[in-house]
């Protein structure tokens, strides 16, 4: 019996032996099965393709606008310049190798070494930063390959560097590379690429190495270290570059140090690939990025050729923008040494597509994008967003009707003030937002809660930072700010029934060489019911119609929207440090921005948002000439409520206040409710009731009148139309004293304050700034109202800046605030700010 157990586990363990090198040559055979179709693949497919490498050629790459007509076409038949190995300088080619494929003449191809080596750098990184694919591998991929990052892309692309590397020898595999390695605005090779970048070929007897390591530095992201849009970048990987030339012995210490200290080049010496209409350049770079980042389909390919991208571009709107924005009398007064910067963008009020955008007045090529990425505090512009839009869709009892509170008050610490200096037990929330007054806006906020404000403002796709949880939202006083492009995305909620579109600049992309065809899907988020939509919508058209967005309006076209300005940090009470204006039409939304960047002493804006509000104006009805005029279209359903008329006691609201300046006694007049139209006279009214004319046909909204004895005088202004008639008188108005007793009794106390325990008066007329950086959060800046602090003032020595769009009217001593009384500045065309700016009126 113990012999037959004994065959029966010989014969089992034979049988296992059998199957393991079975298996064996199984998996042997496999390898080599693998190994001879991937040279079989390979080969095929470079035979069926071998012309292409021998020739760049292929149809252009078309970009139409939303009509269906070419905007641009990037088209590249073949290199310009091709340039055979033996020509090229031996420092260009160590340059490449140096840092594309060190063992580029050791491998097969493939680089076992290398691709190891990615692997273990990916894993200790924890990303997947490092690539492995050799100069052959990028060749396969580049000449024969799209870029799909997909398992069997990368199986083709090594098979077909095996292939390569057995048809051709290195000095041709690294020679055609360098002449189709791509080097950014459409340069394909080092030759092309030398004569666009550095003005001479790699042939010049004064190439350098540094020169030679600018233009290795570019195939990584030609974007990224672009020498002229980023100098930063491109330096310090050309300085890496050197430093790797030394350690490989190409370079003397000395020789990389002297290479290093040599400048980039600064601009391009001749057209670069696409040949674009002047002013069209950002919206181009935005949707060569959005090629990549939604489709994958990078700005190489894009150059290489074949491919059809439908646009949103409208050119007529775009043109106007260029037109406008070609003209500085729609700006502010240059600075010292620089104009203010200003952006624009506008999209499609249906569906988000982007029409046209201004980078910015001097953008360059793939530079810097004010449109799209710049951050700037909104301002007023942001109420809609970050108060009555969230308090209307949050809870039903809230509505345009609405009386709100517009008593001078704190909230725990934080004094918003009104632009006028005047206030009231409450007003509607039609008129708060019409005549951008803030008490009511914070307050408001402040019913509802900072945290309800906050989600909708996430709704409506504009993220804030941590120390945005505070009331000073409500007047668009952020950490950060946000971008033209996420206020006009956010926007058009408003004449859409509540929906938001997704901004975008490509619809469709095909390539039918590849078999690509990618249509975008229009993405709509419901971020408030469409009742609540209408609601806000109402109260933006009358905001052109009779509030501070009035230049905004277009001849024949509805018109809604919201002006938003901050106050200066550098500058006085009458300084703007952002304007803003967001509005829309039925067709389009637009968002304009203007201001000094950076904001100093010599650079200092003077006027507001009623420069912002005209440029809107202008572009649209320009890019709008020929289109029939829309009407905003009320969601289904929606039924206005009868509303009841508001009372003002006359259309002009004027307030007359007393001031001492340098000794001389002062009623500084200032009124709101005007068209843009009138002309305005000014009245004393005598203690015996005579009326004494002191100015006529006013253009400004403001007057001082300086007095000469301590008469009780009234005033009355008188606004006249265009055709000079009278219109509807302001009430006779007494002067205001209370200011001028403040001023006296705060100069009076100065000396004797000691413990600075009183409330700061910080004495922004119309406050919409952002917390101070430096402030306690027991201020109330910087602190979300919600969550009840104490707002306790500091003491003596502590006291915290004032928000940056907060007016500071000076320092007593003891850092007791003085109650300074600031005269009211100009308005906006003679420059002073909007009613919604930080401080000012206009």
């Amino acid at each position: 019996m113990a012999t037959k157990a004994k065959k029966k586990v010989r014969k089992k363990k034979n049988s296992l032996l059998m199957i393991a090198v079975s298996f064996a040559i199984f998996l042997i055979l496999s390898v080599i099965g693998g190994y001879f179709a991937l040279l079989y693949a390979g080969d095929r497919m470079i035979t069926e393709n071998e012309q292409k490498l021998k020739d760049l050629k292929a149809e252009p790459t078309v970009i139409y606008d939303k009509n269906g007509n070419e905007m641009t076409s990037l088209i590249r038949e073949k290199n310009r310049h091709y340039k055979p190995i033996n020509e090229m300088p031996k420092v260009l080619i160590n340059a490449f190798l140096t840092v594309e494929d060190q063992r580029f003449y050791e491998h097969k191809g493939i680089d076992m070494i290398r691709i190891g080596g990615a692997i273990i750098n990916d894993i200790k990184k924890g990303s997947l930063a490092e690539g492995g694919s050799t100069i052959t591998q990028q060749l396969a991929r580049t000449v024969f390959l799209t870029m799909d990052q997909t398992f069997w892309r990368k199986t083709k692309e090594m098979s077909i560097a095996i292939g390569l590397e057995r048809r051709y020898s290195k000095d041709q595999i690294l020679e055609m590379y360098l002449n189709r390695v791509y080097l950014g605005e459409g340069e394909f090779g080092v030759e092309d690429a030398a004569n666009y970048y550095l003005g001479k070929s790699v042939s010049d007897p004064n190439f350098t190495a540094a020169d030679a390591a600018t233009l290795a530095a570019i195939p990584k992201s030609p974007t990224y270290y672009s020498p002229f849009n980023y100098p930063d970048r491109a330096k310090e990987r050309r300085d890496t570059i050197l430093r790797l030339m030394m350690e490989e012995g190409i370079l003397t210490k000395e020789q990389k140090e002297q290479e290093q200290a040599k400048p980039l080049p600064t601009e391009p010496t001749e057209t670069a690939g696409a040949s674009l209409k002047k002013g069209y350049r950002a919206f181009f770079d935005h949707m060569v990025d959005e090629a990549e980042a939604r489709y994958g389909v990078t700005e190489e390919e894009l150059y290489r050729g074949g491919w059809e991208v439908h646009t949103t571009f409208d050119p007529q709107l775009q043109d106007a923008m260029v037109e406008q924005y070609a003209n500085a009398k729609n700006f502010p007064k240059d600075g010292a040494k620089r104009g203010v910067e200003s952006a624009m963008i506008v999209v499609d009020a249906k569906n988000g597509g982007i029409a046209g955008m201004i980078g910015g007045r001097n953008y360059a090529a793939k530079g810097f994008n004010y449109a799209t990425d710049m951050q700037r505090q909104p301002g007023s512009s942001f109420k809609p967003l970050a108060v009555y839009a969230p308090a209307i869709d949050y809870d039903s009892k809230w509505g345009s009707n609405s009386s709100l509170s517009n008593k001078r008050q704190s909230f725990n610490g934080y004094e918003p003030r009104n632009y006028n200096n005047r206030y009231s037990d409450s007003v509607s929330m039609n008129r708060a937002l019409i005549d951008s007054l803030n008490v009511p806006a914070v307050w408001l906020l402040n019913e509802i809660g900072v945290k309800t404000g906050l989600d909708y403002l996430n709704k409506f796709g504009i993220d804030l930072a941590p120390e945005d949880r505070n009331l000073a939202i409500a007047l668009g006083g952020l950490s950060k700010g946000t971008s033209p492009l996420k206020m006009a995305q956010a926007y058009t909620a408003f004449p859409n029934g509540g929906l938001m579109s997704e901004a975008h600049s490509i619809t469709k992309l095909t390539n039918k060489s590849v078999g690509i065809d990618r249509v975008y899907e229009v993405k709509q988020t419901q971020v408030l019911k469409p009742e609540s939509a209408w609601e806000v919508h109402s109260m933006l058209e009358r905001a052109v119609q009779e509030g501070t967005g009035k230049a905004a309006r277009i001849s024949g076209r509805h018109v809604a929207g919201k002006t938003g300005t901050t106050q200066s940090i550098v500058g006085g009470s009458d300084v703007n440090k952002d304007a803003w204006f967001v509005g829309y039409t039925p067709e389009y939304v637009g968002a304009v921005w203007m201001g000094f960047d950076p904001e100093d002493k010599q650079h200092l804006m003077r006027q507001g948002s009623s420069l912002t509000a005209q440029m809107f104006s202008k572009v649209l009805a320009d890019g709008l000439k020929g289109v029939k005029s829309g009407d905003f279209v009320k969601p289904g359903g929606v039924q206005e409520e009868e509303k009841p008329e508001e009372t003002t006691e006359s259309p002009i609201q004027l307030a007359a206040d007393m001031t001492l300046d340098n000794g001389k006694l002062k009623a500084v007049l200032s009124w709101i409710g005007g068209s843009p139209d009138y002309t305005y006279d000014v009245y004393r009214i005598l203690p015996n009731g005579e009326r004494q004319q002191i100015a006529s046909g006013l253009k400004e909204m403001v007057f001082v009148d300086e007095l000469d004895s301590t008469t009780p005088y009234k005033y009355m202004v008188v606004p006249r139309n265009a055709e000079g008639q009278e219109e509807a008188p302001s009430k006779v108005v007494e002067i205001n004293s209370t200011q001028l007793e403040n001023l006296l009794n705060a100069g009076e106390n100065a000396d004797h304050s000691t413990d600075g325990s009183n409330p700061s008066d910080h004495g922004d007329e119309n406050s919409e700034g952002q917390p101070s950086d430096s402030g306690n959060g027991d201020n109330g800046y910087q602190n979300g109202q919600d969550q009840g602090n104490s707002g306790n003032h500091s003491n003596p020595g502590d006291s915290p800046s004032p928000p940056p769009d907060i007016v500071n009217p000076g320092q007593g001593q003891s850092g007791t605030p003085s109650q300074g009384i600031e005269l009211p500045p100009p308005p906006a065309d003679q420059g002073g700010q909007n009613p919604d700016s930080n401080g000012t009126n206009g």
